[in-house]
């Protein structure tokens, strides 16, 4: 017989107030492990009512000691996780043991997210790194093909086969590496505002045509649905992915289900598994379907990349990985719900534009590329590549002078800056973003511009990362070449940047033209005439002053001939810029000799131009200094 002597004597009837508002569910069991008394707290841990509990057997230990843990079955095939203690005591005069216990699955659960979000970061990393390094090398590869492909075109037909085929193969695997990018949310996104009413009702059409007639697609989309700022062609991916992973999961047809609606996130309305959508308007899109479901142990893994349970080669494992990314990226949250022979519904929580929350937002349609002649470079244009990888830089380089550009080369900032210094007439600085050394390509683009104000940056890599990524997209003003790129990329993405906003960027601005031969003056006035710039003009070095100091608003630069009848030019030089240290000036001379170069070489923003000279040579000259127009129709 058990000895009682030491142990306390409860009267229930005593302390039953006190245990009944207690938070912890608490219980009484005799030696045979019948419950004698229940709490209401331990009514909600164990799903019975107290009625129930009493008299009965409960199938959880009761040993005497420290705190444990244990899972709790309940009615309906629910489980929750508590922590109990044990005590032994008397009730009723006869031996007992007191358990209390505590319901943390709450804990529990935001534990487990909290060690699944550190790992999907920590796979995120990896992820990236893996990446990166495997697009230099996929650029190297596609150019060279690429390369090979253009002075192929006359080859044995056998050759140009295997040329194509391996150039679908690296295709390939840009594409994957494309979707490890997007799991790790390094790949920049070109966010908009969009209409999500209008988008999917398209892709509703579009997915019926696509899985087929043993899949009957529903949707379901609330009118009136708030303005989401995303980037729409990775949102149309994700929905199609995740109809693909349906269709795959309803092997004898079944019903897939699109639906939209806008919801008001709050933290008492969530569960512990949404706990981290942020409060506030949301527009919610679920892809749901009556297949085979899965179990909690395939859920746990559903997002990782690589993941997958198709057999026979059939998935990669990155479509939900390249979901959840994009979404993570794009602000939102994705959560899935899953039970084996039931279905599986998918959620995305994307964040309503702080802007609008209408629907009067419209998706404009994608413009159709034609094919075009590459472009070229125009005469005199410099560029300086940055590379550390000397296989990517050496692509780079051979392609750029193959298109007719004058290069330099660097393979780290700091001798790009010396470059910089000692080559005053580079036009674009395209530099990988990743570099040795402390400083990195956006610090060395933003150093260069600092003192070549007109110089255009273009940065290379293979994901944006936080130095050029932050709230999911890409930062204002930064010009982004994806790695791996190819050959046609490479030429239409250079071009445009040395265009964009070039073109008439001074269009109708003036010029001060310092010459007094007529003749000379009035050719100039014409070309200048040509390519949209209006032509101030001056005889002498006291007329050009006088202009100077009464009307220089809207001059953008000077043409000063170096023998003026009056005082010489470099006086007007030095004249000019102690006004306007910045304006760009060209001189003018036909005795460009060592000691005149050497006279100017450390003046900036000036450029010697040899007489004769023609169109040509003055407008490179005047892009040179950063003074753009077009030439007129």
């Amino acid at each position: 017989m058990t000895d009682t002597a030491n142990r306390p004597n409860i009267d229930h009837g005593e302390i039953r107030f006190l245990i009944e508002k207690n938070a912890d569910g608490i219980i009484v069991v005799d030696e045979m492990g019948i419950v004698l008394f229940a709490n209401p707290a331990a009514e909600q841990i164990f799903g019975r009512s107290s009625d129930s509990l009493i008299g009965s057997p409960i199938g959880i230990p009761f040993v005497a000691g420290e705190m444990t843990e244990i899972a709790i079955h309940r009615p309906g095939g629910d489980q929750i996780d508590a922590e109990i203690r044990i005590v032994e005591t008397v009730w009723d005069h006869r031996p007992a043991r007191l358990a209390s216990l505590r319901d943390i699955s709450g804990r529990r659960a935001m534990e487990e997210r909290l060690r699944h979000s550190a790992k999907m970061e920590a796979v995120g990393r990896l992820t990236a790194g893996i990446a990166h390094d495997f697009n230099n090398h996929l650029t190297v590869v596609l150019g060279n093909l690429e390369s090979a492909m253009r002075r192929s075109r006359s080859a044995d037909p056998l050759l140009k086969r295997a040329l194509e085929n391996a150039t679908r193969g690296a295709q390939q695997a840009a594409v994957l590496t494309e979707r490890l990018l997007a799991f790790a949310r390094r790949k920049p996104l070109e966010p908009r505002l969009i209409s999500p009413e209008d988008l999917l009702s398209r892709m509703s059409d579009l997915l019926q045509r696509t899985l087929g007639e043993k899949i009957e697609v529903q949707a379901r989309i609330a009118a009136g649905l708030w303005g989401i700022e995303v980037d729409a062609t990775e949102l149309e991916a994700a929905i199609l992915n995740l109809a693909v992973n349906a269709r795959d999961a309803m092997p004898c047809g079944g019903k897939l289900i699109l639906e939209a609606i806008n919801v008001e996130t709050a933290a008492p309305d969530r569960s512990v598994a949404d706990s981290e959508i942020a409060d506030g308007p949301h527009v919610l899109i679920s892809v749901a379907d009556s297949g085979m479901g899965m179990t909690p142990e395939v859920l746990n893994h559903v997002f990782e990349p690589f993941f997958t349970t198709k057999t026979d080669g059939r998935g990669t494992g990155l479509g939900l990985s390249q979901v959840y990314g994009f979404v993570r990226q794009s602000g939102g949250f994705v959560s899935v719900l899953s039970r084996p022979n039931i279905g599986t519904t998918v959620k995305i929580f994307l964040p309503a534009a702080a802007s609008s929350r209408s629907p009067s937002c419209h998706i404009e349609p994608a413009e159709q590329e034609t094919p075009r002649q590459l472009p070229a470079a125009r005469p005199g244009e410099t560029i300086l590549v940055v590379e550390d990888a000397a296989d990517v830089r050496n692509y780079t380089v051979s392609s750029l002078r193959e298109l007719g550009y004058l290069v330099h080369e660097a393979a780290d900032a700091v001798s790009a800056l010396g470059i910089l210094e000692r080559e005053p007439g580079i036009a674009l600085l395209l530099t990988d973003l990743g570099l040795p050394g402390e400083m990195d390509g956006k610090t060395l683009g933003d150093r260069a511009q600092s003192s070549h104000p007109s110089l255009r940056v273009l940065i290379t890599t293979a994901y944006a990362a936080a130095a050029l990524v932050h709230e999911g997209r890409l930062d204002p003003g930064i010009e982004l070449l994806n790695k791996p790129f190819s050959f046609s990329a490479l030429a239409v993405r250079v071009r445009e940047l040395l265009d964009t906003g070039l073109d008439d960027e001074h269009m109708g601005s003036r010029i001060l033209v310092v010459e007094d031969e007529p003749l000379l003056h009035a050719f100039v006035t014409d070309m200048l005439a040509e390519w949209g710039l209006l032509a101030e003009v001056a005889g002498n070095f006291r007329e050009a002053v006088t202009k100077i100091r009464t009307d220089a608003d809207g001059l953008v630069g000077a043409i000063v001939d170096l023998g003026l009848p009056d005082r010489p030019g470099h006086e007007l030089v030095a004249e000019i810029r102690s006004l306007y240290p910045d304006m760009p000036i060209i001189l003018a001379t036909g005795y460009a000799d060592t000691s005149i170069r050497a006279r100017f070489a450390n003046v900036g923003r000036l450029r010697i131009l040899p007489k004769p000279f023609n169109a040509v040579d003055l407008i490179a000259a005047l892009q040179d200094l950063g003074v753009h127009a077009s030439r007129a129709e």
